[in-house]
């Protein structure tokens, strides 16, 4: 059905004068059923109505693509009066002149129950008006429509245009630190630097290439999670503990990219740093059908205020992604321990 939609769309938008044409000739059988009934003289009805059409059309036309998009539509509310009142009655003096005309042209030629007095001046504008309120109100759908529909298009080149502001953010946050600990091991000329770098690579290739997704797979999240973790490790050793426990089928479930790393760089940067004695880590991932539940908690010297820029990326990007489909909690209520759990639904 949305195919059909689209393509009758399509055609009608590539072939307006189809419709345009089409429009016009329904108006026109209506005009001769409606001025013809009286007489029942069809022919010389149509004959008469074919001459006027043009100043209808011409009225129509100039309402529409004149009048309502240069004042209407800009609110120069009385503009717009003055002028569709002054085109209404140059029309129906236009109407008026032909009628009589044509009539004083064929006056030798018989016309049954037809003279200039049939013609009602007020049928006249009546009809006019309502083919121009008429053609009016279809455009002014078509208009609401596309205005509509440029909204949505706007706002989703908004959010995407936003949450590829707040990836590239985050990037170079992320990557700051771990140059950081490239930096540290090769201060003190430690064999892991090789290794770092190699871990690095893999991470900034995830970064590079999946991060420009709107999801990934949890499962490569997880990979390029403990790939993170391990670059840590190379700086603290056995200055902290990192436990990480993933429960159900990871294959089955999305999430956005950097989403498990950023909160695992959040606690190495306030739990890890601050702390010149021992540390640790802990994060589960529970995948269940229709929600992930995670939850990361940390050892911390003093309580934390639950800002920076790492979590407020996140926050950001949750609120793109998920919309209310997630639930961020921060646990600090214990001065020695810091948590945030993460509820995502599908």
């Amino acid at each position: 059905m949305d195919r059909t939609a689209t393509l009758l769309n399509s055609f009608f938008t590539k072939q307006r004068w189809v419709v345009h044409v089409f429009f016009w000739l329904m108006i026109l059988a209506f005009y001769v059923i409606f001025f013809g009934r009286k007489n029942e003289n069809y022919s010389m009805t149509f004959f008469f109505v074919g001459l006027l059409m043009p100043i209808t059309i011409a009225t129509t036309y100039f309402v529409n693509y004149v009048l309502i998009p240069r004042y209407l539509m800009k609110e120069r509310y009385i503009i717009f009066g003055l002028y569709f009142i002054y085109t209404l009655l140059g029309s129906l003096f236009l109407e008026t002149v032909i009628t009589l005309i044509t009539f004083i042209v064929v006056a030798e030629v018989t016309i049954k129950n037809m003279s200039p007095a049939s013609f009602d001046l007020v049928f006249m504008l009546t009809s006019l008006l309502m083919v121009i309120f008429f053609a009016s109100g279809i455009k002014m759908l078509l208009r609401w429509k596309k205005s509509t529909e440029d909204y949505q298009t706007l706002m989703r080149e908004k959010v995407e245009t936003e949450l590829k502001f707040l990836k590239t953010q985050l990037n170079p946050h992320f990557l700051f630190n771990t140059l950081n600990n490239l930096y540290y091991l090769a201060t003190i000329k430690s064999d892991k630097a090789p290794q770092a770098i190699l871990a690095l690579s893999d991470v900034l290739d995830y970064v590079l290439k999946e991060g420009r997704s709107t999801f990934v797979l949890l499962d490569s999240e997880l990979k390029h999670l403990r790939n993170y973790v391990a670059l840590e490790l190379l700086r603290y050793e056995d200055r902290v503990n990192v436990n990480i426990s993933v429960t159900g089928n990871t294959r089955e479930h999305a999430i956005g990219p950097m989403i498990l790393i950023t909160l695992m760089e959040n606690a190495f940067k306030h739990g890890v740093m601050p702390t010149a004695g021992k540390s640790w880590i802990t994060m589960s991932i529970c995948c269940e059908p229709g929600h992930i539940h995670i939850e990361i908690r940390n050892s911390c010297k003093e309580r934390v205020n639950g800002h920076g820029i790492g979590l407020e990326n996140l926050k950001s990007q949750l609120n793109h992604l998920y919309d209310d489909r997630y639930q961020l909690d921060i646990v600090n209520e214990d001065e020695r321990e810091f948590g945030i759990i993460l509820m995502i639904r599908h």
